[in-house]
């Protein structure tokens, strides 16, 4: 081949191109920028246990909290609870040890605490299906703790 009859190709514009691309890209996408932070801690306490049962058009949540022994003189600052729930088919259940998705949850805030004990109970229509139900303590400020077991409850019309 005759190295005369080829055109060259002109990188220098390409390269140019694609250098300009990458570096306008990476200034943007860095990230954010910042005085560098600690993430705020979860609290350690979790509802061990967790029973519920149906009564009337809400569910009564029980368990127990068995770290709270180690703090009986200065108050853990629990605030409240996060409860999630969700609600299957009875034709369509997920199977045994399945993960559970749960599409949000109920916010509770106040007293659920008795001692060690926690008792929570919550507005839940009682319709025909399978229903889940999982807790997570809430610190002072708004950080949960660790997901408690979950329960099942069954609704058949």
């Amino acid at each position: 081949m005759n190295r005369g009859s080829m055109r060259p190709v002109k990188w220098r514009p390409l390269y140019s191109a694609v250098i300009l691309g990458v570096v306008s890209l990476a200034l943007v996408s860095c990230g954010k920028k910042g005085p560098p932070f600690l993430p705020k801690t979860d609290i350690p306490f979790k509802v061990e246990g967790l029973k519920g049962r149906w009564t009337n058009d809400a569910v009564l949540l029980q368990g127990n909290i068995p770290a709270l022994k180690r703090h009986k003189k200065s108050r853990p600052g629990v605030t409240g609870c996060r409860v999630y729930h969700v609600r299957y088919s009875l034709k369509n259940p997920p199977c045994e040890g399945c993960p559970i998705k749960y599409p949000g949850f109920q916010e509770i805030r106040g007293e659920i605490l008795a001692g060690e004990e926690f008792l929570c109970e919550i507005s839940v229509e009682k319709k025909e299906g399978i229903h889940f139900f999982e807790v997570r303590l809430i610190g002072p400020e708004g950080m949960a703790g660790p997901p408690s077991n979950r329960v099942k409850l069954t609704a058949e019309n």
